[in-house]
This record gives structure tokens, sequence and C-alpha cells, in this order.
């Protein structure tokens, strides 16, 4: 269970209901009883426009790269005879599907239209980092705004 809280004064801060949920999950801790205890700093989520931008301009710049070196479906099909037809941003997106799959929180394979902030930005990092690492590929594509990492909840986002 995750309990939100606000650092005050050096110290932690939880809201009375928080405070009580927190209270009573400790309680149920046995005497002796081992639990697991993190910290983590809520992050600014890149907005569904954000990521459906990002993605379009993933997308045309893979295509637009592999079609400079000239790159055809047979890279994506894994075969070694050269097909001639070009890869559309469709193929390279159900590749990546395939590739670098999404899962939900309950574990089922989802696209990026099921997908929440959150699962997509995790998709856009591992085919970013999938096209740099694999060496038929090599297509370096930084994040548009690599800072957004550092952008807590509440900082102005300007």
């Amino acid at each position: 269970m995750d309990f939100y809280g606000t650092k005050l004064n050096g110290k932690p801060y939880y809201s009375p209901v928080m405070a009580e949920k927190r209270r009573k999950r400790w309680d149920k801790i046995k005497e002796g009883g081992h639990f697991k205890s993190s910290l983590t700093v809520p992050r600014a989520d890149k907005s569904e426009s954000q990521l459906g931008m990002i993605w379009g301009l993933l997308m045309a710049k893979a295509v637009s790269k592999l079609a400079d070196r000239g790159e055809d479906t047979s890279l994506i099909l894994g075969i070694d005879k050269p097909t001639g037809v070009g890869i559309s941003e469709r193929a390279l997106c159900y590749y990546f599907y395939s590739a670098c799959p999404i899962f939900n929180e309950a574990g089922e394979r989802i696209t990026l239209r099921d997908s929440n902030t959150e699962e997509a930005s995790k998709f856009f990092s591992d085919v970013r980092n999938y096209m740099a690492s694999q060496p038929k590929w090599g297509i370096n594509i930084p994040d548009p705004n690599p800072n957004w990492q550092n952008e807590t909840i509440g900082d102005n986002l300007e």
C-alpha cells in the first residue's frame, strides 16, 4: 500500500486519513515481522497530447532515418533478402509492440490506445533504447524534454 505525504520542517507529514491508514497497516504487522519501506518523489506525467506528439515525431524520424539508409521491411521481418517494401510508421509501430511490449498493472499486454501516460512513457523509452542499442538500427532519438523526470508535481512546468 502506498502512503502519500508532504515533507514539512524536515519531517514527513501525512493527512489525517492517510496517517490513520498507515497506522492501521502498521498495526497489522506482527512483532518481528518483515516489511519493506521505500521513498519516492512523484514526478509530473507527460500529458496525452505531449505523448502523442512525441510518438509521432519518434516514428517519423525513425522511418526517415531507415529510408535514408535504404532499409526495407526485411529489417523488421528479420530476413536477409531485401523485400523492396519501405517501412511504414504503422508497420514500425506493430513491430515495437512485439519487440517492446506494453503491460498494464494487471499484467495484460496492451497497446498505446489502452495505456496510461506512465505506461506510454516507459514504452517510448524502451523503443528509443531499442533503436539505439541494436547494431542493425543504431538510431539515437533523444527525448524532446530530457529533464521532465526531474520536474516534481507542483513545480511550475512552463
